[in-house]
């Protein structure tokens, strides 16, 4: 189980958690220690360690929801695809469309308005990788005795290794750079400033964090399932690392395109995952299901939902939520381009089309509010729906080892996990010939099978087709060419830290 945020500060409180480990680097993250290591009387049992644990994940929880309306994880991979138009929220809309002072909105790639402050800071994400280092350092040096079993030590230390790797991939997609800190420090005082280590190096690093999280872990198929990183979790992280370096390092290296076709190959040969269904789709975006790889978990059952707020509810509205009068707008034009087979399953399960100028989300609630609860059922107030955030699953490893099969001209290979995907939804199988291409029938299918998952911008990215699909009025070739497809680093850290230097897309630009 993951622990709710309320119980990890507990936890924190009781335990001396909140060490000055956590708080390492502070003229980077703009951090404050508030407490100090009490090795005394914590990190001498297992329930310690597990406990420490809970706690990055926790963190690693709430980066994914930070911002107007708890929705970071969406904000920066989907908004900024230009799926949107206006949101219902007024705290939605401000971000997708901005206003005449601070910006014209996230769904035409403004990432520099003030009204963005929460999604450029990086202190969430270091507040992670931080809580990471503090449990690898101590949980490592805890005797083997204190566990019950030395595979529990070892899990401990395999998903502190996968949460590290997990939040600086997460941070290197949006800004590239970033100063690189692997190890605890007790004396976050002192702390010098750290430089931005190349991407290509970032990357490394969480390559050889899973390597070892790989070694580490088993397959997880019991209660814990996709919520808890495993070694499904470890490969699939490895592969899209792989993927990524070899986007960013110019495409010179093909090795680590087959990288990551053999990590995504472990996963598909373990037999631990299949695809869902159609017809239980609802199964699937609740969470946990077989199909799930890794998750972050927003359990209605264990406290840990947004109430309302969060992605799935704001963008919903009245029928399906009640006392909800306006859902999220989304760009008909766009969705209607890209899911065009009436026989595609997720062409009725994904939207409620019902009225064309407000096409509605519907993939997370279920066509008939089967994911929905209501806090106050008798007066249908507190809307949540019950939720998890997916991060990996099956049909988008199919859907990652197809493009880049696809890349080696492994094209058979290709095509067949393409295939699999589209079958999965009552497509045909992909022709190839005429006006059908291999390359872009992933890459639309990956659209559609991913729609609103927190994938879309950096599927686009290493792609290479931010222009074709945002369109050069809104996304110029100079400005992907020049690297503007990433966000500027937060002027507040440069306060701190005068050794950081600005994304060289922003010099200039930023207000």
């Amino acid at each position: 189980m993951i622990l709710s945020k309320y119980k990890i500060i507990s936890i924190v409180l009781l335990g001396g958690m909140l060490c000055a480990g956590l708080y390492s680097c502070k003229k980077i993250t703009d951090l404050k220690p508030e407490g100090s290591v009490y090795d005394a009387v914590y990190w001498k049992t297992e329930s310690d360690a597990t406990s420490g644990l809970m706690g990055a994940y926790s963190f690693l929880r709430q980066s994914q929801t930070l911002g107007p309306s708890n929705m970071s994880s969406f904000a920066y991979a989907d908004f900024t695809a230009g799926v949107l138009k206006e949101g219902g929220d007024y705290a939605l809309n401000f971000l997708v469309k901005g206003d005449q002072y601070y910006g014209t909105g996230l769904n035409v790639n403004d990432f520099a308005g003030d009204y963005l402050d929460d999604f450029q800071s990086w202190k969430p994400y270091y507040e992670t990788i931080n809580m990471a280092n503090t449990v690898l350092e101590k949980v490592g040096k805890m005797p083997d005795n204190v566990f019950k079993s030395a595979a529990n030590k070892k899990a401990i230390l395999g998903e502190a290794y996968f949460i590290r790797a997990y939040t600086y991939f997460y941070m290197v997609r949006i800004w590239g750079d970033l100063p690189l800190v692997l190890k605890y420090d007790p004396d976050p005082v002192s702390a010098k400033n750290i430089q931005r280590s190349p991407e290509a190096v970032v990357l490394d690093s969480c390559a050889a964090d899973m390597k070892k999280a790989s070694a580490l872990l088993k397959w997880n198929t019991g209660a814990d399932h996709a919520i808890r990183a495993d070694k499904g979790a470890a490969f699939a992280l490895l592969a899209h690392v792989n993927r990524w370096k070899y986007f960013v390092t110019k495409e010179q290296d093909t090795k680590l395109l087959s990288n990551a076709v053999a990590a995504i190959d472990s996963i598909t040969n373990s037999g631990n995952y299949q695809l869902v269904p159609a017809a239980n789709f609802d199964q699937l975006f609740k969470g946990r299901s077989v199909e799930g790889i890794f998750e972050i978990n927003t359990s209605y059952a264990q406290n840990e939902y947004q109430i309302n707020g969060g992605f799935y509810k704001y963008t919903l509205g009245v029928p399906y939520i009640a006392k909800q009068t306006k859902s999220t707008i989304f760009d008909s034009d766009v969705i209607n381009a890209m899911f065009t087979d009436p026989q595609d399953a997720r062409y009725n399960y994904y939207f409620d089309r019902s009225k064309s100028d407000d096409i509605v989300l519907t993939k997370y609630i279920g066509k008939n509010k089967q994911n929905l609860q209501y806090l106050d059922q008798n007066n249908q107030a507190g809307a949540v729906i019950d939720c998890n955030i997916s991060v990996f699953r099956l049909a988008e490893m199919k859907l990652l080892r197809a493009e880049c099969n696809e890349l080696l001209h492994n094209n058979s290979a290709a095509a067949a996990d393409l295939n699999d995907v589209k079958r999965r939804s009552n497509l045909p199988d992909f022709a190839e010939g005429g006006d059908n291409d291999l390359k872009t029938e992933i890459f639309e299918e990956t659209f559609r099978e991913l729609f609103c998952e927190g994938h879309t911008w950096y599927d686009m990215v290493r792609n290479k087709r931010v222009v074709d699909y945002i369109g050069s009025d809104r996304f110029s070739q100079a400005r992907f060419d020049g690297e503007g497809w990433k966000w500027p680093i937060n002027r507040a850290l440069f306060v701190d830290n005068k050794d950081l230097a600005q994304n060289k897309y922003w010099i200039g630009i930023l207000r």
